[in-house]
């Protein structure tokens, strides 16, 4: 069927043919009702009267017509005129990847950047349910305003679709066992005839990348059968000659898994992954000359490690990708030459697209480390790269694919490789080994590993877990302890578990941890840490923190401890002195912020106090600290609606399951005069008494705001015998507790506050 210029289908007017194939003939048309030009697609006369074709027909303009997005070809209408079916899209102008690979080759960087929208199209189609099946350079266009549009949707399997059910024509186009697609971007399950998902669209998509990045096709042979064998036995390696970067052949290579399970999970997780790979890879002479000149004495060596980004099977492997990650900034921490970003402020960029230069800026650093994790079984895949933020230059990068047990050397490799990139002066015992790790069982290294994670989420329950499986892996392994210590100081102070527990339990896992390890940093801070919760002992406490610094005076968390309790003292000058030392090393940390501010809260200076709490809160969120921290002084400061706005936030965040933050919101909700609120919220906390143990010293607040002066000493007191941390510090200093100060009561059960 060929339609002459001025035929009419309903409102469209035809112009001139645009071009023709399979799926249909497209024309250019005149929308005589807008006066606008479309592209109107029509059946080919060979398929007008057959009914799976018009069902294909009609199924790709309802998946089109669910989506709205600028990857995505638009579909304004659809109708039949004299027995020709018809759809009417929007009129492109530029040329398919398909003649744009046939006329050139084409840079690095447009790859990257072309494969980036295509990811964005298909998250949009994926998010509806909707998966291509047919996704090739001949159905992605490159218009001539830069934009890229998926076309094409003729194949797709949309919701409500199965690969296991159906009916008449139907069944025939999603029926398991049939192969539909395109030889050499069909996915293995596709040929096999099995059920797809978004995955088959995403392995589809590292064909193409593949092809954009050398000219060639990932799996061509010499006929259909040959390439379709190919796609489900071989594994392509990208060409040498074109320079692509490693990280750009990992991508390609995790998009080409023969199992939908071991590729990217989501286009998302696709395009987030190309922030490395927009990057063109440098010349080695350049590589070098940008080294020379980031290590030179005109700037000091400075880095920040950024997380690397879990490429494994499934999210539940961020564990390990985040340990990596960790593990190599505390080795490179150890060399005094560099100067490293802290742990936190690192992983504020996580999950976040942010420019390279930006991060630099950010952190006040001048190189960037980047890399990915991919664990499969035993096996493993790192890769690294070395960036120079001045100018996008990789410094140095390298792939290593390893045995689980070779983790520690990888490790070592990695940061011994930095070290000489950038020129800096090693230790004579560093030279052989940056990393030195607490144990060489692999099992307790990922149990600690998930312990550290868990904590770092504030799961401190889980956290436990993980650790005290580590220490059964490794008796001798102490890290280990110091994280079920800090587990237990933070489980026991939020709620959840008897003080008296948590404290006997984090008790002994730090004693262990200083029998193993009498002077490291990290087993100092956690005997300050557990002094602040439990122990009541400030000059021990300050001792312990003290020493930390000395042994880490480059770790914020030895001077944001120690600024945070010389406040309570209060020593307010130099505690805030501390706690901007501490900002200074680490200034995306919301904890530490919130540190920072308390010498303020506890000085009286409320209003300061909350200046510097809403800083941490814009820093993050969600920080739990961050969030009460505001609420408390929100209250103090007379702002009642922002403070109980901050802590219902607060609730929400922790699923209305934690006790403390329960009673801070019914304390500020009593001191606005929302007496009855106050008491739902009392009524909600003794419920979850019911379940598990709430800190006398958390109904306490609710009490004293609502003017119960009796019970809530009653409630101090029990609070006090029962050792529920921070008792030394609230009824003290806290303005909540103001009308029960001058009760003989309460001044008495002051006085039993003892150390341990």
């Amino acid at each position: 069927m060929t339609l002459d210029a001025g035929t009419k289908l309903g409102p469209y007017e035809i112009l001139a043919p645009l071009g023709a194939g399979g799926m249909g003939e497209v024309y250019r048309a005149r929308d005589t009702r807008l006066g606008r030009e479309v592209a109107v697609k029509v059946l080919p006369a060979l398929s007008a009267d057959s009914p799976d074709a018009l069902l294909r027909f009609e199924r790709e303009a309802q998946a089109v017509a669910a989506l709205s997005h600028p990857n995505i070809l638009a579909l304004h209408d659809y109708g039949k005129e004299g027995g020709v079916a018809y759809a009417v899209m929007e009129l492109l102008e530029g040329e398919t990847l398909r003649e744009r690979l046939a006329s050139s080759a084409i840079p690095p960087r447009n790859a990257v950047e072309y494969a980036r929208q295509i990811a964005r199209g298909l998250a949009a189609a994926h998010d509806r349910g909707i998966v291509h099946r047919d996704l090739k350079p001949d159905n992605v266009f490159l218009t001539r305003d830069g934009f890229v549009k998926i076309l094409d949707f003729g194949l797709a399997l949309s919701p409500g679709d199965t690969a296991s059910s159906g009916s008449g024509a139907q069944a025939s186009l999603t029926a398991s066992g049939t192969v539909v697609g395109t030889p050499g971007y069909m996915s293995p399950e596709q040929i096999r005839g099995k059920p797809v998902d978004q995955r088959t669209d995403l392995f589809a998509l590292g064909a193409i990348l593949y092809e954009m990045l050398t000219g060639q096709r990932a799996f061509q042979r010499g006929n259909a059968v040959e390439t379709m064998m190919a796609v489900l036995q071989d594994d392509p390696v990208l060409s040498a000659g074109r320079g692509v970067a490693a990280e750009l052949s990992d991508i390609v290579t995790h998009c080409l898994e023969k199992t939908p399970e071991d590729r990217f999970q989501s286009a998302r997780d696709f395009a987030f992954a190309l922030q490395v790979g927009e990057r063109e890879p440098s010349s080695p002479k350049t590589a070098v000359s940008a080294a020379s000149a980031g290590a030179g004495p005109a700037r000091e060596a400075s880095i920040a490690v950024l997380p690397f980004r879990n490429m494994s099977a499934g999210v539940d492997a961020d564990y390990f990708s985040d340990g990596m990650t960790e593990e190599i900034i505390n080795a490179l921490a150890g060399i005094e030459a560099l100067r490293v970003a802290s742990r936190t402020s690192a992983f504020a960029f996580k999950g976040k697209d942010t420019d390279i230069r930006q991060i630099g800026r950010d952190l006040g650093v001048h190189t960037v480390l980047e890399g990915s994790v991919r664990q499969a079984g035993q096996r493993l895949r790192i890769t690294a790269q070395l960036i120079d933020v001045s100018n996008g230059y990789h410094l140095w990068s390298e792939r290593f694919d390893r045995e689980m047990q070779d983790v520690f050397a990888v490790q070592d490799e990695i940061a011994l490789a930095i070290a000489a990139a950038l020129k800096v002066r090693l230790l004579p015992a560093q030279e052989e080994s940056l990393v030195a790790p607490g144990t060489r069982d692999i099992e307790a290294y990922n149990r600690y590993l998930k312990g550290r994670y868990f904590f770092n989420q504030r799961a401190s329950k889980k956290a436990t877990v993980e650790f005290e499986a580590a220490i059964a892996r490794d008796p001798r392994f102490a890290p280990a302890y110091t994280g079920l210590a800090d587990s237990y100081c933070t489980w026991g102070f939020y709620g959840g578990i008897s003080t008296l527990e948590a404290s006997a339990k984090a008790r002994a896992a730090v004693r262990k941890a200083q029998e193993l390890e009498p002077d490291s940093a990290e087993v100092h801070l956690a005997l300050g840490i557990f002094d602040h919760y439990y122990g009541w002992d400030m000059e021990r406490e300050e001792r312990h923190l003290r020493r930390s610094i000395e042994l880490a005076p480059r770790v914020a968390e030895g001077y944001s401890w120690l600024a945070c309790q010389l406040s309570a003292i209060p020593r307010t000058e130099e505690s805030l002195e501390l706690g901007r030392r501490a900002v200074e090393l680490e200034p995306l940390s919301a904890n530490v912020r919130v540190n920072a501010a308390w010498p303020l809260f506890f000085a009286g200076r409320y209003a300061e106090s909350v200046e510097g709490f809403r800083q941490a809160v814009e820093v993050d969120s969600s920080a739990v600290y961050a969030l009460w921290a505001l609420g408390m002084g929100c209250q103090a400061a007379g702002r009642h609606e922002e403070g109980i706005a901050a802590l219902e936030k607060l609730t929400v965040v922790t699923g209305h399951e934690m006790s403390w933050s329960l009673a801070l919101l019914g304390s500020s909700l009593a001191a606005s005069g929302r007496s009855e609120a106050a008491r739902a919220v009392l009524a909600e906390i003794e419920g979850l008494a019911g379940r598990e143990y709430v800190p006398p010293l958390h109904l306490t607040f609710v009490r004293a705001g609502l003017g119960e002066e009796d019970a809530a000493l009653e409630l101090l007191r029990r609070g006090i015998a029962e050792r529920n941390a921070l008792c030394w510090v609230w009824p003290r200093l806290s303005p909540v507790f103001a009308a029960l100060r001058p009760d003989p009561r309460f001044q008495q059960l002051l006085a039993g506050i003892r150390p341990e």
